[in-house]
This record gives C-alpha cells, structure tokens and sequence, in this order.
C-alpha cells in the first residue's frame, strides 16, 4: 500500500461517513416521529416501517466500513430501539425478540432504558384518562425492564454509552410514577 492507495481508501470511507450520518439521522427521525406518534395515538406505523427500511441499509456498512459504522450508529439505533420496543408494548407484545432487529447490544440495553421514560408518559396518560389497570401494567413492565436492566450497570460507559444515568434515570421516574398512580386512586 502506498499513500495514494490510503488517500483513496480514506476518501471512499468519507463519502461513506456522509452516506451513513444521512442514514442514521433520518433513521433517528423517523423513530422519534413514531414514537410523538404513539403518544398523540395517531398512526405510528409508516415511521416506525421507514425507520426499519433504513436500519437494513445502515447495516450494509457494518462490515465494509466498520470504523464509522460502530463510531456514528449507536444514538439512531437507541432510538430505533426504543421506537420498536415502545410499539411492541402498547401492543401487549410484552415479550422483546431483539434477533428481530439489527441494532448492536449496547444500543439494545440503552434502548430499553430510554424506554422506560416512554412507559411513564404511557402510564400517566391512562391515569389521566382513568385506566388504572393498564396504568399498573405498564408500570409493572417498567420495574420488569430496569431489573432486567440493572445487572448491565457493571459495564464501562465506553462499551454502554451512558447506561448508568439512564438507569438512574429509569429508576426515579418509577418511582415517581408509582406515587403518581397511588395519589391518582384516592
């Protein structure tokens, strides 16, 4: 190799890095887009499908550029993550088959934590609407996930980026929504 092969070589890996910051930031987009979604109880669908379709080609850079792939995907994938999964929930499909997606483990667990901040704005709009027991069920899910959680909060912040504060995160916002239900049924 001399140096106008590594020229070429770090010119083709900029122009994927501009590809792949396109992707993941639309992808990120949609995401967000299907979640508002899901809380205003419109259609969530078409974003959180176009988000998909664009993880399957952020995907496609993992082995030819692994050097931006695992360096720019991590915060769009977290997001993608937590879009599915909170999907899945207001479903009942309260059972989470990661294999269904492409997302690394660590954007999976940091996902998942965020996605408990999604459970209580769920939550509390049913209290507000009076359904109690779907309430107590996603705050049921909500304890379920951060102790499901908690034992990955032994890992370095470089291996799960910011695991620790979401969980302390997590963590108080159950037990806040906890007091929110019981003072909501008196």
């Amino acid at each position: 190799m001399n140096l106008e092969d590594c020229r070429k070589k770090l010119e083709e890996l900029e122009k994927a890095r501009e590809d792949l910051l396109k992707l993941v930031r639309d992808m990120r987009i949609n995401a967000t887009k299907a979640i508002a979604s899901i809380h205003a109880g419109k259609n969530y669908e078409e974003f959180l499908n176009k988000a998909l379709e664009i993880m399957n080609k952020v995907y496609e850079f993992k082995d030819k550029f692994p050097e931006i792939y695992y360096a720019i995907t991590h915060d769009s994938m977290q997001e993608l993550v937590e879009a599915y999964f909170f999907a899945k929930a207001i479903k009942n499909e309260f059972e989470f088959d990661f294999s269904e997606l492409k997302a690394e483990p660590s954007a999976i667990v940091t996902g998942l934590a965020d996605l408990i901040g999604e459970l209580r704005r769920y939550a509390l709009d049913k209290l507000m609407k009076g359904d109690f027991k779907t309430a107590e069920k996603f705050i049921n899910l909500m304890e379920k996930m951060y102790f499901e959680l908690i034992s990955f909060g032994g890992f370095p912040d470089k291996i799960v980026p910011g695991l620790r504060h979401k969980l302390d995160v997590a963590r108080a916002s159950i037990e806040r929504t906890k007091s929110d239900y019981i003072a909501a049924k008196k």
